[in-house]
């Protein structure tokens, strides 16, 4: 009873984190405020601002099969734990798959920075760790 409880909580979480991060798109983007994108003190030329909104919604769009992908892993490794025996190696199986895409999900992060750095977007103030949103959810990797 108290494991399928905490997968319920865990289900709900999930569920309530979602809507918080479609309720972010609809405002306008990531770490988009008032049509500015900031940058300590100093926001973005609306150029600035496009260029990066255009690599951000590529990069979601890129990594969306991938992020689901993770988050099904995260699940599915949260259901081998909350058995009442556990098999290890299914456990250790689905660890590896996660970590291995969180690897891929970590090489589109890179090429995003890098868009990003040769649009001339400053680092930081975007949102999560300078990323623009996204960014680890409850410690369950990378969104």
């Amino acid at each position: 009873m108290k494991q399928n409880k905490q997968i319920v909580l865990a289900l709900v979480a999930m569920v309530m984190m979602a809507m918080g991060s479609t309720a972010a798109l609809a405002r306008g983007g990531w770490g988009n405020h008032g049509g500015m994108w900031q940058q300590g003190a100093s926001p973005l030329t609306t150029e600035q601002q496009a260029a990066a909104q255009k690599i951000y919604d590529g990069y979601y769009a890129q990594t969306s099969t991938l992020r689901q992908q993770l988050a099904s892993k995260h699940y599915e490794y949260n259901a081998l734990l909350t058995a009442s025996a556990p098999d290890s190696n299914k456990v250790n199986a689905v660890a590896k798959e996660i970590a291995s895409l969180n690897q891929s999900l970590d090489e589109s992060r890179v090429k995003r920075d890098i868009a990003l750095a040769q649009a001339g977007i400053p680092r930081g103030g975007m949102g999560y760790n300078g990323c623009g949103g996204g960014g680890h959810m409850g410690g369950m990797g990378h969104w």
